[in-house]
């Protein structure tokens, strides 16, 4: 079962690996973005950064792997906001560096504590979307982004359950909640645009 686990904790980060690409080119082909908190992908960052040093410590390649992979799509996004300079890449790197020695060094009580609460990274965009929710402003919050991150977490629900990692399920469980609310949120917000448009 064990082995099962592994495999649809792969395909979660294999799928997860992609969730920054789609807000990336949105951000980019829109020239703004209007809507969408940056916050959440700065704590993401820390969260890819953090999880690929607990997949280190737990021996688990498919989380350390796919969460490296994961650090570096989720920082195309920053950089569409932010500007591809040197200065910005060497905070994204030393900010994930220091995100990953934190929880390499804590005690594994404290790190899974910081693990839990940077799980929530989404809930900034989740307020800034319930904020919006009434504007029928074209947002540029990534609809596919969101559905390709809830794919992944999904898959990483799988993995918990078939290797009992109970941690890793309350995580997911918690990230799937969020994704979920601010995925028909802005799908409303996306609805209420396309009727202003066609007024």
């Amino acid at each position: 079962m064990h082995g099962l686990g592994e495999a649809f904790g792969f395909a979660g980060g294999i799928i997860g690996i992609a969730t920054g690409l789609p807000q990336a080119i949105r951000i980019r082909k829109q020239g703004h973005h209007d809507g969408l908190a940056l916050s959440p992908w700065i704590l993401m960052l820390a969260t890819f950064a953090a999880y690929t040093a607990y997949g280190l410590l737990q021996s688990s390649p498919a989380i350390w792997v796919c969460n490296l992979l994961t650090f570096f799509t989720t920082a195309l996004v920053v950089t569409a906001v932010k500007g591809n300079g040197f200065k910005v890449w060497a905070l994204i790197l030393l900010g994930g560096l220091a995100s990953a020695v934190l929880i390499i060094t804590l005690p594994p009580v404290l790190s899974n504590i910081a693990l839990l609460i940077l799980t929530a990274n989404r809930l900034p965009q989740l307020v800034r979307t319930w904020l919006n929710r009434h504007t029928a402003m074209v947002s540029a919050v990534s609809i596919s982004s969101l559905v390709v991150a809830f794919t992944s977490m999904a898959c990483w629900g799988l993995y918990a359950i078939f290797t009992g990692n109970n941690f890793i399920m309350l995580t997911t469980s918690v990230a799937m909640l969020i994704t979920i609310a601010t995925t028909l949120l802005e799908a409303h917000i996306a609805r209420l645009a396309k009727q202003a448009h066609l007024a």
